[in-house]
């Protein structure tokens, strides 16, 4: 990233900052006069993050008209083709239109085109000033003072040019090939949770096409190394085999309200989406067909990755642990961790959380939940009993981040409250196993966090093994290959258990590791202890 070489007067420009390391508190009323009296020096410095760059400006000036426009022609084309559709026509033939129509939109191109900019070019922004600013903006939020509020054309000209450098970090930090920049989409960051892929859309469309062609066959093992295929054995075979029969005892627990945490091995980069399509080609689309599934921002960087990540299910970013998958890029981490904070606390909110989310509005929710200790209306709500209420006070109370939830987005929130109940999807290992020449599978490094950061009482975990998936991919080439899957018992958790994290999380991928497949998988404790590297235990 370009940055300017800050002397120590730079500092000095912005006498906040200053004045924030004499007094560590101050009153809301002292920060507002404060902001008010320098409120020119704010200005000067916001102008400056990046008057070195014409060009730059004019071309995101540019691209934001270019956005208004594009905006408005969808919604015409949107209009027409509403129209057109109210013609009797075969139902088929409206789908195919609708399908297409959805998956071409002109603003759509236009932020495709303008992501080249941040993706192709080094960032003309000054960093240090715009980590001034934000020091500044978080400090008065903490006092309480609402900075949008005083100062809306400061705050709004600041965030653009914050999201413009996190943008050219993100795809400094994600992208790693010339193709891939090529191909990068924009990344939102005030959004932690992005929808699957509709069955309809051409992408998808286009995933199944490939699969396939490349699925040979799925073969089903048990725990007494009996294997069933689906291709050459009888329907019955299949239905009666420990495979489906733990599935639909997964169906059945789901259906009496618990949430169920489908927990994955998997090798090759489509193994999550090859876990999703099997499990409904064996007829548990009420398990995957509108799932959840937590992934790393590099799944979010391009076009490919992410329309086959969107394929695996409801998207819920997450952070990798930096110590094991590091960051390098100044500030984007932060802004990362603001993203998967947010999905931790949609996602291990008490079930009075998920009653009050289920019935509230989000301006509603926002006003009585996030800003619970400003606004006594949780207290007074009769939705919940005061058992309930309890619960979920002690759980927010022990969420330190209220600059994080206070930025929760309203097309997150209203996404989250429809696919709250259903089935998560999660991979701890972050990343595809290891498969030496002989087939033989050995795990990466697993990160037991997990179990503490999503899962609470009563929510059932679903082991499952799926191999094969890197005899289908091998980069951007394809092979027809067969996938095996196995699945263990789907047991409870309990608080016990989430305490012991560290042990326990590690527990559910050794009984991974243990279930009989087509491949043998491995846990390695000498890999989990960091005394041995993956190459090396091959």
């Amino acid at each position: 990233m370009e940055e300017r070489n800050d002397k120590p007067s730079d500092q000095a420009s912005l006498p906040f900052v200053e004045w924030l390391k004499k007094k560590e508190s101050q009153s809301q009323a002292e920060i507002l006069h404060f902001l008010q009296a320098n409120k020119d020096r704010l200005e000067k410095t916001l102008a400056a993050m990046d008057k070195r760059s014409f060009l730059y400006r004019l071309m995101m000036y540019v691209f934001s008209w270019f956005a208004v426009i594009a905006s408005g022609i969808d919604r015409v084309k949107n209009f027409i083709v509403d129209l057109i559709l109210k013609i009797p026509a075969p139902a088929g033939l409206k789908q195919g239109i609708r399908a297409f129509v959805d998956e071409f939109s002109f603003k759509g191109v236009v932020e495709f085109v303008r992501a080249k900019m941040y993706s192709l070019k080094k960032a003309p922004l000054n960093a240090r000033v715009v980590q001034l600013m934000d020091e500044v903006i978080s400090h008065a939020t903490k006092q309480g003072l609402d900075v949008k509020q005083h100062f809306p054309e400061i705050i709004e000209k600041f965030v653009a040019r914050k999201n413009q450098l996190l943008q050219h970090s993100f795809f400094k930090e994600f992208s790693k090939s010339f193709l891939e920049r090529l191909l990068a989409i924009p990344f939102s960051f005030n959004r932690s949770i992005s929808p699957v892929l509709a069955d309809s859309a051409l992408w998808h469309k286009l995933f199944v096409f490939l699969e396939r062609r490349n699925i040979k066959d799925i073969i089903l093992v048990d725990k007494k190394k009996r294997r069933v295929s689906i291709n050459q054995d009888s329907k019955h075979a299949a239905e009666s085999s420990q495979v489906v029969r733990t599935l639909y005892e997964a169906s059945v627990l789901k259906a009496k309200g618990h949430r169920i945490f489908i927990i994955g091995h998997h090798e090759g980069y489509l193994g999550p989406y090859f876990v999703r399509s099997v499990f409904r080609k064996l007829g548990f689309d009420n398990l995957t067909g509108n799932c959840n599934t937590v992934v790393g921002p590099r799944m979010f960087s391009n076009l490919v990755l992410k329309s086959g990540a969107s394929n695996v299910g409801n998207l819920f970013l997450t952070l990798p642990s930096q110590k094991t998958t590091q960051v390098k890029e100044a500030g984007l981490a932060e802004a990362l961790q603001k993203n998967a904070r947010r999905t931790q606390f949609l996602i291990k909110m008490p079930n009075a959380g998920l009653k009050l989310i289920e019935a509230m509005s989000f301006e509603d929710f926002v006003s009585s939940v996030i800003n619970y200790k400003t606004n006594s209306a949780l207290h007074a709500s009769d939705l919940l009993t005061q058992d309930e209420k309890d619960e979920l006070i002690t759980y927010l109370d022990n969420i330190h981040e209220f600059e994080t939830l206070n930025g929760l987005d309203q097309e997150d929130y209203e996404l989250f409250k429809s696919v709250m109940y259903e089935p998560f999807l999660l991979f701890p290992e972050g990343s595809r196993s290891y498969t030496d020449e002989k087939g033989d599978v050995t795990m990466k490094y697993v990160n037991p966090r997990y179990m503490e950061a999503y899962l609470r009482p009563g929510d059932v975990i679903l082991p499952v093994n799926l191999v094969g998936g890197s005899d289908i991919t091998n980069g951007w080439r394809l092979s027809p290959a067969e996938l095996g899957l196995s699945v263990a018992s789907p047991y409870e958790v309990n608080a016990e258990m989430i305490s012991n994290f560290e042990t326990e999380g590690l527990n559910v991928m050794r009984k991974i590791a243990d279930l009989e497949n087509i491949k043998r998988v491995t846990f390695d404790e000498s890999i989990q202890s960091r005394k041995t590297l993956v190459s090396d235990a091959a």
